[in-house]
């Protein structure tokens, strides 16, 4: 088992690369949209990135998640080729056939979105970024499928590096404000689809296989409700907050939203992109329950880290980036944030019963519930305590997904889940953050120190609790005796591309 999650952690580390430098592209780009876009401004851009988020759900029908599912089954490897070109295919198509409608539509949008004709523009910029990335992200999906971490990464990067030069050249130099940012996008786009073309064409055949994409279909149609009902979950904070509050606080709650989101980004996704189909090839194979019972408890380990990190020093982050200080109080929705994403990974690690047989329909259903819940306790926080209610709305609405979803995935297929270890983490984390609220007031340079102590004791503390077991211990002293010797590193380096 440790073979498989030293493959796993090695390929996690190779997508984090790329996922690292979005986020570090992001804070790179904070003080420049702070300093050169309004408050408002921001928040029309949060709203329009979450209608992009949604054009992208129903238009993909989560095909790539039916490719993860159908790719490596022992009846269709002869086909491989066939099945992605199908999929493809019904991409560009589906793609053209709603950009059209969203094109000719976008006043009507604007004027419901912002209540103004201003941002038809930026909207149709939009609807063709939107479109692009749904082809983008299919190929992304076969590069992940056939585990070419580098490769995905070194095209990630590529395109990242474009879209950073280019949003910044739009918005300094040419001062094109909001629109910049989906012009720069869009060129990166194109840029990618050129230098990935060979890749493409060396993986697909010419053949439409119908019958296998109606297959797939049916698999993924469920996961269209789930994942419209979990863009709801995620962006009903900001859509409640542009119809109760105002703009500016959707700027500001958008703020601390991306701050937050570093965790789920830069550590679950980057994880996910290497676990996800290895969960699939260990369906059949022994201690597959270990395995999948291991990844909550070290999943809600290393995130909860992170999460401490973020809350201790959430202020500290948004004085730093923020040059603006209309955008300051965007540090208090962080702590909120950051656990709901805890939970919300926790929810993601415990469907995996539901996945593996199948039930994406009971997925879908419980998905949607809980995003009316959470419109129901934002319409209540709001009005109350504005940016910071929509945050504990999201927060409250996660802990109750991750216990049903906990709960009826058991049902369906049982894993021994270690959730003594996993509550430990949560009690020790949630207790050390409430300690550092007494900092709040004392000097800063000490308050600093103090918070780092506080973070070093987690799992010293863990430690003492006998969290870890002697195994795991020994394969952490193993790593840092074989990495302490900075000679030693590209020799480590080597073995590790050749594994």
């Amino acid at each position: 088992m440790f073979n498989t999650f030293r493959k796993v952690a090695k390929n996690s580390i190779i997508y984090g690369l790329g996922n690292l430098s979005t986020k570090l592209v992001g804070f790179i780009l904070l003080p420049l949209y702070t300093g050169y876009i309004t408050v408002s401004d921001y928040g029309i851009l949060a709203i329009t990135e979450i209608s992009s988020t949604i054009i992208i759900a129903v238009i993909s029908l989560r095909i790539e998640a039916a490719l993860f599912r159908w790719y490596w089954d022992k009846d269709f490897i002869s086909k491989q080729k066939s099945i992605f070109f199908s999929s493809l295919l019904m991409m560009i198509l589906l793609g053209i056939l709603f950009l059209i409608p969203l094109i000719i539509f976008s006043n009507s949008i604007s004027i419901l979105l912002f209540s103004s004709e201003k941002y038809v523009y930026l909207l149709q910029l939009m609807a063709i970024s939107s479109v692009l990335q749904i082809i983008i992200e299919l190929i992304n999906y076969l590069m992940r499928i056939q585990e070419i971490s580098i490769f995905y990464t070194k095209n990630s990067l590529l395109k990242l590096f474009i879209s950073l030069i280019l949003t910044i050249l739009f918005i300094v130099k040419f001062e094109r404000g909001i629109n910049g940012i989906f012009e720069a996008q869009i060129i990166s786009q194109i840029i990618f689809f050129i230098f990935t073309s060979k890749y493409v064409k060396q993986n697909i055949t010419l053949k439409f296989e119908g019958n296998i994409i109606i297959e797939m279909l049916k698999f993924s149609s469920p996961l269209i409700l789930a994942g419209l009902s979990g863009i709801i979950f995620t962006a009903s904070d900001r859509i409640c907050l542009n119809f109760m509050d105002s703009l500016s606080q959707v700027g500001i709650y958008s703020i601390g939203f991306k701050v937050s989101n570093t965790i789920k980004i830069f550590l679950y996704n980057s994880a996910m992109m290497a676990v996800s189909p290895v969960i699939y090839q260990f369906i059949d194979k022994p201690g597959n329950k270990r395995f999948y019972s291991k990844l909550l408890t070290y999943f809600t380990f290393f995130i909860m880290v992170f999460v401490i990190f973020f809350s201790l020093f959430a202020k500290d982050i948004i004085y730093l980036f923020a040059q603006n200080e209309s955008y300051y109080d965007a540090w208090k929705v962080i702590p909120f944030l950051t656990f709901a994403i805890l939970f919300g990974v926790m929810k993601d690690v415990s469907i995996t019963g539901l996945n593996i047989t199948k039930k994406t329909g009971l997925i879908a259903i419980v998905i949607f519930i809980m995003s009316l819940l959470n419109i129901g306790l934002n319409i209540y926080f709001i009005p109350i305590y504005s940016s910071q209610g929509a945050s504990l709305a999201t927060l409250i609405t996660s802990i109750i997904s991750f216990a049903i979803f906990y709960n009826i995935s058991q049902k369906y297929y049982w894993i021994p889940y270690e959730l003594k270890k996993v509550f430990l983490v949560l009690i020790i984390g949630f207790a050390i953050i409430m300690i550092s609220l007494f900092l709040i007031n004392i000097n800063t340079y000490i308050a600093i120190l103090l918070k780092i102590l506080l973070l070093l004791l987690f799992p010293l503390i863990l430690y003492f609790l006998n969290f870890f077991e002697q195994v795991e211990l020994d394969r952490v002293n193993g790593f840092l005796k074989k990495w302490k010797n900075p000679k030693q590193w590209r020799k480590n380096i080597k073995e590790i591309r050749l594994k």
